[in-house]
């Protein structure tokens, strides 16, 4: 019994070494894979940036066969002018309003 505590005991130690090892290859592969992702990345942004270069003048596409111009219009312009209602406050209001001014003014 004693022995197979001291087998243990002796083989602790060299087994969690080569755990430690393992670890330490993980952490070196997932190191390199980041490094080669983050170039990857790199690569595929400066690419897309060259293939995408704005176009410096304006361009404006006319169509001469149209007979009419669509052009938006306020309705006060196409309406007459006795159809155009504007807001105006009844003399009521406007009494009432006058009494409220004065009554504050003193």
């Amino acid at each position: 019994m004693k022995n197979l505590f001291l087998m243990i005991a002796v083989l602790a130690p060299l087994a969690s070494m080569a755990k430690v090892g393992d670890f330490n290859s993980l952490i070196n592969e997932n190191s390199k894979a980041q490094t080669e992702l983050h170039q990857n990345l790199k690569q595929d942004l400066d690419t897309t940036r060259m293939a995408y270069k704005p176009d410096p003048q304006q361009k404006y596409i006319v169509d001469n066969e149209a007979k009419t111009i669509n052009v938006p219009t306020s309705k006060s312009l196409l309406t007459f002018k006795k159809e155009k209602k504007y807001y105006r406050a009844s003399e009521e209001q406007k009494q009432k309003r006058l009494a409220e001014e004065l009554s504050e003014a003193e």
